[in-house]
């Protein structure tokens, strides 16, 4: 693992250059978030897609990922087209630790083994990984970064994290440490945008 030192939420031009073509090669990276540790790659690296599950003990056909888009542009390549409503809530949430539950573009996911009918995007306030999005040219696919602990459901420490995932995984960027509260989950795939997880992000 190569950890990179973030500072105030920011990476140099070079240090996000090395991580997005890194992740096109197929490595699998954990990054903070605007919420919690995600562990990520590339959405088109199914070498990637396949070592975040093995990690997660979960089948590519069984896993739930979501996907990280810099702006509304790429986002609307890998959804169907949504309302006036849910493009204004968006608006007043995003950037932010929200996760929108999104009819999926299916075209977009035919190489995937998990045939997506629907997709949790996100577009979280954390500059240095919108950057990176820019620089790789696709999306990321992510999961939280769930911890073991009984009383810590995610890993905040980057100690713990660099010692637990140092041989399992290629990219670390540090940037003090993780937060506890996952991102809001809402659902625009029905007639009203709905509530399916209270998480650090505030309607």
């Amino acid at each position: 693992m190569e950890v990179f030192r973030a500072s105030g939420h920011w990476l140099s031009a070079n240090d996000i250059y090395q991580i997005a073509q890194r992740l096109k090669k197929g490595e699998i990276a954990i990054f903070p978030t605007d919420s919690v540790y995600t562990i990520t790659c590339a959405f088109g690296s199914n070498k990637g897609i396949e070592r975040i599950c093995k990690l997660m003990g979960k089948k590519p056909t069984q896993a739930n990922l979501s996907i990280i888009c810099s702006d509304y542009e790429m986002m609307s390549q890998f959804t169907l087209p949504f309302s006036t409503q849910i493009f204004r809530l968006m608006k007043n949430t995003l950037p932010g630790p929200f996760t929108f539950i999104m009819k999926a573009n299916v075209r977009k996911f035919r190489g995937y083994e998990n045939k997506r009918q629907t997709v949790g995007v996100r577009i979280p306030d954390e500059p240095f990984l919108l950057k990176v999005i820019q620089e790789l040219g696709e999306p990321l696919v992510c999961s939280s970064l769930h911890s073991d602990d009984e009383l810590m459901q995610y890993f905040t420490d980057p100690e713990e994290v660099e010692e637990k995932f140092n041989s399992m995984v290629d990219i670390f960027v540090e940037d003090g440490p993780g937060g506890l509260e996952p991102s809001t989950i809402i659902d625009c795939t029905g007639n009203e945008p709905q509530v399916l997880r209270e998480g650090k992000g505030k309607l």
